[in-house]
């Protein structure tokens, strides 16, 4: 059986993504210091840095996934 968990963790990067997008245009809008800027971008390159960490690991999860889903159709 397939397991449904990977299914939410795609819907739940999906949404974080769209949110991400969101709180990127408020970002845009705030009076900040070009100091405040630079502290807020290093944080996000780091955030994103380990985000594409994150998806390659969920991309792995999800190929296995497939792939034993394919392996159990094979067997039946």
């Amino acid at each position: 059986m397939v397991n449904m968990d990977i299914f939410q963790l795609f819907f739940n990067y999906l949404e974080a993504a769209t949110k991400e997008t969101e709180l990127g245009q408020q970002f845009k809008e705030l009076d900040l210091s070009d100091e405040q800027r630079k502290i807020i971008m290093q944080w996000t390159d780091a955030i994103q840095a380990q985000e594409s960490a994150y998806t390659a690991v969920v991309f792995r999860m999800g190929m296995q996934c497939c792939f034993s889903l394919l392996m159990q159709l094979a067997d039946t």
